[in-house]
């Protein structure tokens, strides 16, 4: 009876203890699926969250962009035939008021005629951009005398404003004008200023420039005629 009870309890403890590691491996392998189902990645709440900011509109800004200023269309011989001579600031040949030329002349009641003579010099010369004009003008007054002068129209809006005058001289028949890097080029025929030149006639070169209101001779030089 003893020997038979030994085998039983044998197979009995042997069968429990399988038991107890079936039951110990079922739980470590519900443990590593918890841990697994608790390692899994979250949602990122960054990245899911919906972005709050407002997209940026249009800028209410006005645009602040100007047109350039319109250049002034240069002057032309042509329009200074029908100008005026003379202004309140520098009359002409102390008349009091700017006498109207047509056709680029003018007669006056005390017998003086003022004409203009050709060809006028277009360019500038007062700073603005805008192309300037002089003239040489010759006025007669009924005897010897025949007076020369440089007559200068500014440039206003594409029409010819009378600026300012210089006398060249009695009997200096003016030949050529030019208007080059902001001066005024007179060539003109003159007794020399030498009294004692063996020459009769030279042609002076004088270069003028704006200086204020007025041209001013800045220089000059002769050449035998």
């Amino acid at each position: 009876m003893r020997k038979t009870l030994l085998p039983l309890l044998a197979v009995t403890l042997f069968t429990g203890l399988a038991c107890g590691f079936g039951g110990e491996t079922g739980s470590s392998s519900g443990t590593k699926g918890a841990d697994r189902a608790t390692s899994a990645p979250q949602p990122d709440d960054d990245n899911d969250a919906v972005d709050a900011t407002p997209a940026a509109g249009p800028s209410s800004t006005p645009s602040t962009s100007s047109k350039p200023p319109t250049q002034a269309k240069p002057l032309t011989c042509k329009q200074l035939e029908t100008a005026r001579l003379g202004s309140a600031a520098q009359p002409y040949n102390g008349y009091r008021d700017p006498i109207p030329l047509l056709d680029g002349l003018w007669s006056g009641e005390d017998g003086v005629v003022v004409q203009l003579q050709w060809p006028c010099a277009i360019g500038e010369l007062t700073g603005d951009g805008a192309a300037d004009a002089v003239v040489p003008v010759l006025m007669d007054g009924g005897g010897t005398g025949k007076f020369w002068q440089l007559a200068m129209f500014r440039n206003v809006d594409g029409r010819p404003a009378y600026l300012t005058m210089v006398d060249i001289g009695d009997r200096t028949p003016i030949e050529k004008v030019t208007i080059s890097a902001g001066r005024a080029r007179v060539e003109f025929l003159k007794r020399p200023d030498d009294p004692s030149s063996t020459v009769d006639v030279v042609r002076r070169t004088s270069v003028y420039q704006l200086d204020g209101n007025s041209l001013v001779e800045i220089g000059y030089f002769d050449d035998p005629a």
